[in-house]
């Protein structure tokens, strides 16, 4: 039996940090890019016409906010399995993630390895 890839939609308004990570997922085994999103509103519709396995949401988005974006997400598909990316380290916008349904909080800078661990633990 062929283990399948760990789907994953990212989801950053910057283009230079989506697309390196992007490259980054891509060349590790295991994972699978199936999408990139600019914005909250196009997240979740990828997140549904996809069904990415996990998604990277960054909190500060243009238009709606990644905090929201998870929320609408979650409650369309409970099941989705979100972590957020943040440049933000604070204590306040950790614990709205959380509330919001992220299963994962990671700080954008020194991500390589958080990243594979955090998609790991959400579909535990």
């Amino acid at each position: 039996m062929i283990d399948q890839p760990v789907k994953v939609l990212i989801v950053d308004d910057q283009d230079i940090f989506a697309n390196a990570l992007q490259l980054w997922l891509n060349g590790r085994d295991g994972f699978e890019v199936v999408g990139v999103a600019r914005d909250g509103s196009e997240a979740i519709d990828l997140a549904v016409l996809l069904g990415p396995d996990v998604v990277l949401m960054d909190l500060g988005l243009p238009q709606m906010d990644g905090l929201e974006a998870t929320r609408r997400l979650r409650a369309l598909k409970p099941d989705a399995r979100v972590i957020a990316i943040t440049g933000k380290s604070e204590n306040e916008d950790r614990t709205a993630a959380f509330e919001a349904g992220v299963v994962d909080y990671l700080v954008k800078g020194g991500l390589e390895d958080e990243v594979q661990d955090a998609i790991r633990r959400a579909l535990r």
